[in-house]
């Protein structure tokens, strides 16, 4: 099935429904989702946003600009005492 069709088929079981306590969790269940669009996730799982991503690479850009960095070298020798 594609979406639209699955998207048709909660509708109408949601239409049938009676119980209000799973209309509740549902409507709880959809107020959850990031309003956001989801475009990636770090290693533990947690979700990356475009503004998250926005404002990690301005983060970057910061330290670059202030001086903040390593060089490839530096950091090579420094893994070697891991």
């Amino acid at each position: 099935m594609d979406i639209q069709t699955e998207k048709l088929h909660l509708i109408e079981q949601l239409t049938r429904l009676q119980d209000v306590s799973i209309i509740k969790r549902v409507k709880e269940l959809l107020q959850s989702v990031p309003k956001e669009k989801i475009i990636g996730s770090t290693p533990d799982g947690s979700t990356i946003t475009e503004s998250d991503l926005i404002a990690r690479a301005q983060a970057s850009e910061r330290a670059i600009e202030q001086g903040d960095v390593i060089s490839i070298e530096s950091l090579e020798e420094e893994t070697k005492t891991w």
